[in-house]
């Protein structure tokens, strides 16, 4: 089994070292890359050890993550990071498609010259400008930046890391454009997808236009910001990222159609693989698309040799060329993706095997349900890492959602390729905006039926129980090469009991102060809540995902009064003009006239229009302004003991 899962064993060695090299300090790494080498080496003296493969194998594997983290680190990080604060002349090139933000634009451009001496050349970056550059895509460009350092760390860098930019930059000045005639073959696929993204805005309503194109593509630049909250809060944002989900059904549709109508193995295969290249070209090759890429390439060129391939070994190879780029695993759709196909290929075999029903039609309802359990069960430890909330919608919304998902791409695929003929792209047109329209409806309804399903589980005890749980699994398999399905479900259940029981107790005797990503501001305790600006659709559900309170008071939020009282009918609302909110024991507001001020037990928050100050530090209320940081940021307060920030 060892030899047959080689590329498992090598791609989740790797990322596992990574995960561990990304999160410890720098300096740290060192002495991890001497630990592994003496590891690796003891494994090869030994003959027992080195004759069953397995430690070599995983000590190697894991050598060889160390010694590509260093290196990157080393010649790429590092000397990009050294250039913040400088302002210089640069020539560059617009290499992907531009970010309408509040405040200008931010654009993904590829440095051919920087004017520093011993300046690193050819790099990728992303630029703010107050003002759109009127050049083509891959044109020369002249222009003054400044180089600002936004985050130390690959998990605080929106993903950024893994595409390669470690540093960021402000455009200044154009100095001049030269048109550059010979474009290279990534420009023809971003034509292709404004092309697409054309097509969609002309055929469909602003907010289904966006919604198709994010699912289509994966392009999120004009998804409405109440859709992405909206599938944020039911557990389905993973469709607006093209993913597995995605390339599979395209593939396997052009694969299972040409195979039907008598065409031979080969040309499929090669057909196949052209469309999938085409296909990620105008997704971008976005790191999600090569993995999902990689995979169905596997299973293909296994169908083509008529054996089947082995999905633990394919993610693995999947795994092992995502490593090549050792801040790839800090991207939270990397996680997502890899931890859900452990779930589906690991999780719900072992419990099919004991559980699932022999009835086709309770297997269908078995099918949906449990393999959205066991990709909830296998990415809950990443959820955790990375956002702190977790949505028990998708237990039930999933099960729907996906069956109009791929009927959506199955209409926009011909939509897209008989869009110059009226009458042919009459039908697939109208079925994808019925489809859309579904899609936004019912995800609405759970939303508004079930948000208190929208679980924080940013409770540092749940990462204590989430490694207890993972410990657990581990011994077992040193142990007995196998865990036992009984004892480990007891074990979880042990686990989660013990675990609500302290989340319950903290949640008793601590008061949450969270700046949402827009502005908005929350806090509240057992009893009472309070609330500041929830006047946009993320905060709006920032504060409808708590629970019902005896006492809930709205300051400076007119826009969504009528809906916040749909929630919290007993609300009261004030304006800014109070003197004093006196809540409980915990919590009071005051304000002076010239600042606010929280008063959570003995601990002060000044509220400013766009920050929250707590001694000497500052918490932007702006998102794009705070940097480092991930998403909403929470500060928990008790009685006689020190603040302590979790989330962000």
């Amino acid at each position: 089994m060892v030899m047959k899962r080689v590329a498992a064993f090598i791609g989740f060695s790797m990322a596992v070292t990574l995960l561990t090299l990304n999160i410890v300090p720098y300096n740290i790494t060192w002495f991890i890359l001497l630990f592994v080498m003496i590891l690796f080496i003891v494994s090869l003296l030994f003959k027992n050890i080195r004759r069953e493969k397995v430690l070599p194998i995983t000590f190697g594997s894991m050598l060889i993550a160390c010694l590509i983290f260093i290196t990157v680190m080393q010649c790429s990080v590092l000397p990009q990071k050294a250039l913040e604060n400088q302002m210089t002349d640069v020539q560059f090139k617009i290499v992907d498609v531009e970010e309408k933000t509040d405040s200008g634009y931010i654009y993904t451009i590829k440095t051919s010259s920087i004017n520093i001496l011993s300046a690193p050349q050819n790099i990728r970056l992303k630029i703010k400008s107050d003002f759109k550059i009127e050049a083509d895509y891959y044109d020369n460009i002249k222009g003054v930046l400044v180089f600002y350092n936004y985050t130390d760390s690959a998990f605080d860098s929106y993903g950024d890391y893994a595409e390669n930019i470690f540093i960021r930059a402000k455009l200044i000045q154009i100095k001049g454009i030269t048109a550059e005639y010979s474009k290279p073959i990534s420009y023809y696929f971003l034509c292709i997808r404004l092309a697409v993204k054309e097509k969609f805005i002309n055929s469909f309503e602003p907010e289904k236009a966006g919604l198709a194109l994010s699912l289509f593509t994966g392009d999120k630049s004009e998804l409405n910001e109440d859709i992405k909250e909206l599938f944020k809060v039911c557990g389905i944002s993973h469709m607006t990222a093209v993913s597995g989900l995605h390339i599979s059904l395209i593939c396997l549709l052009i694969y299972y159609f040409l195979r039907r109508i008598k065409i031979p193995l080969m040309p499929v295969t090669f057909i196949t693989l052209c469309v999938l290249s085409v296909y990620s070209g105008v997704c971008g090759y976005s790191k999600s698309v090569l993995r999902s890429g990689i995979m169905v390439t596997v299973v293909i060129f296994a169908r083509l040799i008529n054996n089947k391939a082995d999905i633990l070994n394919s993610l693995g190879f999947a795994v092992f060329i995502m490593c090549l780029n050792p801040f790839a695993v800090t991207d939270a759709s990397a996680l997502f993706t890899v931890t859900a196909v452990v779930g589906l290929s690991i999780i719900k075999p072992a419990y099919d095997e004991k559980i699932r029903p022999k009835n086709k039609i309770l297997c269908y309802f078995y099918d949906g349900v449990f393999a959205t359990i066991s990709v909830l069960a296998a990415t809950f430890p990443v959820a955790w890492l990375l956002f702190g909330k977790i949505s028990l919608i998708a237990i039930v919304i999933n099960f729907i959602a996906i069956p109009i998902l791929e009927l959506i791409l199955i209409s926009l695929i011909f939509l897209t390729v008989f869009y110059s003929n009226g009458v042919l792209a009459y039908i697939p047109q109208c079925a994808a905006d019925f489809l859309l329209d579904l899609l936004i409806n019912i995800s609405s309804f759970f939303r508004d039926n079930f948000s208190v399903l929208y679980i924080d589980i940013s409770e540092g005890i749940v990462g204590v129980s989430i490694a207890g749980i993972l410990l657990f699994c581990g011994i077992s398999l040193l142990v007995s090469y196998k865990i036992n399905l009984k004892i480990l479900s007891l074990f979880i259940s042990a686990v989660i009991v013990l675990t609500t029981v302290f989340c319950v107790y903290n949640h008793k005797n601590n008061v949450y102060f969270t700046i949402g990503d827009n502005g908005g501001i929350v806090i509240y305790d057992k009893d009472c809540i309070v609330a500041f600006d929830i006047d946009d659709s993320s905060d709006y559900y920032l504060l409808c995902s708590k629970t019902k309170y005896k006492s809930v008071i709205i300051i400076g939020s007119d826009e969504y009064e009528s809906k916040i009282r749909n929630v919290f009918p007993d609300a009261r609302f004030e304006k800014y003009d109070f003197s004093e909110i006196y809540l409980n024991d915990n919590i009071c507001i005051k304000n002076s006239g010239e600042s606010i001020y929280a008063i959570v037990f003995d601990k002060h928050f000044k509220i400013s229009d766009d920050c929250v100050t707590i001694g000497e530090q500052k918490f932007f209320r702006n998102i794009y302004e705070r940097f480092g940081e991930k998403g909403d940021v929470t500060f928990i307060a008790a009685e006689d003991s020190y603040l302590q920030l979790e989330g962000g």
